[in-house]
């Protein structure tokens, strides 16, 4: 499972995505996202379905696990984070 300092690394270095077809495990993710992310990450909300998760994947090509996934009939939960501007998120601390 994920712990508070790796979060907080990811934080740090996280350049783009992420995605699970485990849904209590993505929502899991996105919450330690938000709470450990230090304020320098946001959920962007393109392509995000009623349920909270992205509905297509945005980079149009698809892991061979994510084709697994969809070929069994199983659903994808994807969610994109951004990082933000240092001085955007030190303004609102």
């Amino acid at each position: 499972m994920l712990q508070r300092t790796l979060i907080e690394a990811i934080a740090d270095l996280l350049a783009t995505d992420g995605k699970s077809d485990i849904e209590a495990v993505a929502a899991r993710m996105k919450e330690q996202f938000i709470k450990y992310g230090k304020g320098k990450l946001a959920i962007i909300d393109d392509g995000v379905s009623s349920a909270g998760w992205m509905e297509e994947n945005p980079f149009g090509i698809r892991s061979d696990w994510e084709q697994h996934v969809v070929d069994r009939g199983a659903p994808m939960f994807r969610l994109m984070l951004k990082k933000l501007d240092s001085n955007v998120s030190n303004q609102n601390s």
